[in-house]
Formats: structure tokens, sequence, C-alpha cells
């Protein structure tokens, strides 16, 4: 995918971001961010790099968070898919069972 330039404003700072990202992405990700910022300093107690900082935390713990979520819906998938291959190997054992049985009663 080619780069596109894409002007966002975070806190009426305005950042110009290089990405290869569709630009209503990126767009979508600063107004979430600000949103986010907006509801830290809503207090008045806290600076924008306190907020930023704050916010940076959440974020990365949110992500976290979801990584293990992956991973273990990833280990989950695995077993299950170990098991379908037992259980395909069982059906074709069953079904080889059948047909030599069916071509012994077709033989009697």
């Amino acid at each position: 995918m080619e780069k596109s330039k894409v002007e966002i404003t975070v806190r009426n700072q305005n950042y110009t971001i290089i990405t290869d990202d569709a630009p209503e992405k990126v767009l979508a990700l600063a107004n979430g961010l600000n949103t986010m910022l907006d509801g830290i300093m809503d207090s008045g107690k806290v600076t924008l790099t306190q907020a930023l900082v704050l916010a940076a935390l959440d974020l990365a713990d949110k992500a976290k968070t979801y990584k293990t979520l992956a991973d273990k819906y990833k280990s989950e998938i695995a077993d299950y898919l170990e098991d379908a291959e037992r259980a395909m190997t069982e059906r074709d054992r069953y079904k080889r069972e059948n047909e030599k049985l069916r071509e012994r009663l077709s033989g009697n």
C-alpha cells in the first residue's frame, strides 16, 4: 500500500503522520485519543504530558490484555483443530471398517 500523509490534531496540536493505513483509520485513532485525553483532563488536575502518560499506560495495558486473549484463543483453536483432526482420522477408520464389514456381508 502507498504511504500517505495524514494531518491530525491532538489537544489543539497539529501533527503530520506518514502511514500505510487508511487516513480514516488514523483520524479515528486521533479522535479516540482526544476523547480519552478529554476524559483524563476533565478533572483539571493533570497536565497534557501527565494525561498522555496515563493514556499511554491505559492503552499499553489494553494491548497486553488483548494479546494475552489472542494467544489464549490461538491455543484453544489449535486444540480444536487437533481434536477435529483426531475425529476425522477416527471417522476414516470407521468408514474403512464399515466398508470391510459390508464387503464381508455381501460376500456371504
